[in-house]
């Protein structure tokens, strides 16, 4: 008798542990599961390549990269500047600067100009001199000979009878038919009417081949050059030195030739002569 109701208390103990137990852990919420932050990676810093005067720059000189510094600013900086992308400068020696830059400024590519854009002819020309669109026969001139930046002579072959600007102009009285030196030393600034300066000597029998050859003179030699576009042949040669002055008569080039004009009048006439 007694062990039956010590087994039903021992039983009915265990019962209420595990009871207890049960209601315990039903009781406790499950655990929240954990989350990994994933950490964004940092993005790289962006920057400009800008460029800075060493020195004082002027007004039409060429740009070397021993003038400038190289520097990098952050994006930020740049876009207060103006600036989004990498700046890029011209070294070429025909790239010249348009305004003065002072020292520690920026130097930016719309400082500078090529020969193939507006108001470069103007940066090149010298103090006091201007600019003259001379008009050449080409059929003598040789190949990129002449190039911008060249001195030249213009000859002239002229005549006080025949007006001698047309290249295709024939000449039946040679008479004080003359060639001289024109002008010496001119500065060239452009030659040729395209982005290819060079001029092919070809001959044309039939029509002269012209070229324009934009020269620097000074203000008063202006009219002169207009008149002797319009009334004599010219041509251009590199600059030279010349043992004696190259002024040369039609009888210097044609032995034997003399010129006699015919006078009628009171008493006194004479036969016209052409070559011998």
């Amino acid at each position: 008798m007694n062990s039956k109701i010590l087994f039903i208390v021992a039983f009915i103990a265990v019962f209420a542990g595990l009871f207890g137990i049960a209601n315990n852990y039903l009781a406790t919420p499950p655990p929240a599961p954990t989350t990994t932050k994933q950490v964004e990676p940092e993005k790289p810093a962006i920057t400009y390549t800008v460029w800075r005067a060493k020195h004082d720059l002027h007004k039409g000189q060429a740009l070397s990269p021993s003038d400038v510094s190289r520097e990098l600013v952050s994006e930020k900086d740049a876009h207060a500047l103006g600036i989004n992308k990498d700046i890029t400068l011209d070294f070429a020696a025909t790239t010249l600067l348009n305004t003065n830059i002072k020292t520690g400024d920026l130097v930016m590519p719309e400082n500078q100009l090529t020969p193939n854009q507006a108001g470069y002819l103007t940066l090149i020309t010298h103090e006091g001199m201007t600019l003259y669109p001379l008009t050449v026969n080409s059929n003598n001139l040789i190949a990129h000979y002449i190039q911008p930046g060249d001195y030249i002579d213009i000859m002239a072959i002229s005549s006080p009878e025949t007006n001698l600007s047309n290249a295709t102009t024939q000449i039946s009285d040679f008479n004080k038919v003359q060639a001289n030196l024109f002008m010496k030393h001119v500065r060239v600034l452009s030659i040729g009417n395209g982005s290819d300066d060079h001029v092919d000597p070809e001959v044309n029998n039939t029509q002269g081949v012209q070229t324009t050859v934009v020269i620097e003179v000074t203000p008063d030699d202006l009219a002169k050059l207009s008149l002797a576009q319009r009334t004599m042949y010219l041509e251009i040669y590199r600059s030279q030195h010349y043992r004696q002055n190259p002024d040369v008569q039609i009888n210097d080039v044609i032995r034997g030739y003399n010129g006699v004009t015919e006078l009628r009048g009171s008493g006194s006439s004479s036969m016209s002569a052409g070559m011998m």
